[in-house]
């Protein structure tokens, strides 16, 4: 099984349009590229009030199904989000109350990696739904390089 990591730069842009407002995140963050088999593994944190973090994981399966994973510790709040195109799939946000079930549709997707020099892509479009609800749309940039 092969298994490379190497250093990279990460720069996501996430803008959510929710209850008819616009709002735009920008993270910028060293992180780990690992390629683990045919699973790639992108690996970096969110900087956050009061100096706390985040820790973000990103899997782009073989299938080109994505996992996106978000810790973070200081609020009580984890994330794990599945991605295919045009697909739902469920997924959760765990808070300290308990887990809440949540749902994405992928309305499009899009995993791009070079090798030579390591770079990449990952746009995700999609719709995030509690309750049969559609509680905001989502625009997920992620590129990367060496």
């Amino acid at each position: 099984m092969e298994n490379n990591s190497f250093d990279i730069n990460v720069e996501l842009n996430i803008e959510t349009l929710q209850s008819g407002e616009l709002t735009h995140t920008k993270i910028s963050e060293p992180g780990k590229f690992i390629q683990i088999g045919d699973s790639v593994y992108l690996r970096f944190n969110e900087s956050l009030d009061n100096n706390d973090k985040a820790s973000i994981l990103v899997k782009v399966t073989e299938s080109g199904e994505i996992h996106v994973k978000r810790v973070a510790k200081s609020t009580n709040l984890a994330s794990l989000l599945y991605f295919t195109h045009q697909k739902h799939n469920t997924g959760h946000l765990e808070t300290e109350y308990g887990v809440l079930p949540l749902a994405t549709y992928t309305k499009d997707s899009q995993v791009e990696i070079v090798n030579n020099p390591l770079s990449g892509k990952i746009n995700i479009d999609y719709d995030l739904i509690y309750d049969d609800n559609v509680i905001g749309n989502y625009k997920f940039r992620l590129i990367f390089n060496a």
